[in-house]
């Protein structure tokens, strides 16, 4: 359901909504395939995390398989850009139609991944990238940016490593789109809070982190702290608790929730799509309120009854689809 201004505010959730059937379903089928792996350390899980992503889209994408159209037609590119910090490589996914190659893009997405800035890599989302570039919406070329990660790398060099990511690709030619899941929303944010007035046509945010609730109250502008419920036990799924941190928000200065309204002046109109089930929905929800607040078009979209980014975790199900393609219908608003 997509939100008008007035109904932003019915959407804060004193305690989550029942999860849905089909979402129960699934858990349980998982849960009769015994209990999940146990890493020993976040470095050990990061490069299983990122070859279950690349097993996962390349079942989608078989022959015979649903979504076997977004492994057709696309061009698929791999290569690094120099770190502004210390000349780090950083990872870069490229993506466009075949068709486009010769006539160039007029709508450049950088797409940042998901992970709780720990786990994920480039090509970690790649199917929901592919969806973006097979959108219909004009000549797209996507560019996933592999950041580095915590904690060999402090949240400072994350975010330094978007920034680069977004000033390599960002066009004045075309239409700019930033697009970022999860913690990746966090970093889509605040590199958009950071770019000149102008340079990106929209912004699209699916459980984006903004905040830094489970560290405390005051880490969430006090103005805000009525609608932000969503740091509580009934939001706990199978799929996320709190996001836990080593310092308050990861040791960077401010989180996106905290911009003031003058650091938002000129910040493009942005689509948001939530999951009611989800210790950070609460995060999204109130920067849409922010942005509306602030004059700025915003748009949000609450999957009910569904967890954090489950059409990662579980993209064969119907209503994963249905988020998707809901996903494409924001990425349509935000060019219109």
């Amino acid at each position: 359901m997509s939100l008008s201004v007035p109904e932003l505010e019915t959407f804060v959730f004193k305690t989550a909504p029942p999860l849905d059937p089909a979402w129960l379903e699934y858990e349980e089928e998982v849960r009769q395939k015994g209990p999940p792996r146990v890493f020993n350390s976040i470095l050990e899980r990061q490069p299983v995390y990122a070859q279950e992503c690349r097993e996962l889209n390349a079942r989608m994408m078989a022959p015979g398989a649903r979504d076997y159209e977004f492994s057709q037609g696309i061009v698929k590119k791999e290569f690094t850009i120099p770190s502004s910090l210390d000349g780090f490589p950083i990872p870069i996914l490229q993506l466009e139609l075949e068709d486009d190659k010769s006539s160039g893009p007029d709508v450049v997405i950088v797409y940042y991944h998901g992970g709780g800035l720990k786990v994920g890599e480039a090509d970690s989302e790649e199917l929901s990238c592919r969806r973006l570039v097979k959108s219909g919406v004009g000549r797209v070329r996507l560019y996933s940016i592999g950041y580095r990660l915590l904690p060999p790398s402090p949240a400072s060099t994350c975010l330094s490593d978007c920034m680069d990511g977004f000033a390599a690709f960002v066009n004045q030619e075309t239409k700019t789109i930033v697009v970022g899941s999860s913690s990746g929303g966090q970093m889509a944010a605040a590199v958009t809070q950071a770019a000149s007035q102008g340079s990106i046509h929209g912004l699209l945010l699916r459980c984006p982190v903004t905040a830094d609730g489970p560290s405390g109250a005051e880490f969430i502008p006090e103005s805000l702290r009525q609608y932000h419920t969503s740091v509580s036990s009934t939001f706990i799924t199978s799929l996320g608790g709190y996001l836990q941190r080593d310092a308050p928000r990861d040791g960077l200065d401010k989180l996106p929730l905290e911009a003031t309204k003058d650091e938002l002046e000129g910040h493009p109109r942005t689509w948001i799509q939530l999951a009611s089930n989800d210790t950070i929905y609460s995060d999204g929800l109130c920067y849409a309120i922010l942005l509306r607040e602030t004059g700025i078009e915003a748009q949000v979209q609450v999957e009910m009854g569904w967890p954090h980014t489950f059409w990662l975790k579980a993209p064969h199900l119907a209503h994963a689809l249905a988020a998707e393609k809901r996903m494409v219908e924001g990425l349509r608003w935000l060019l219109e």
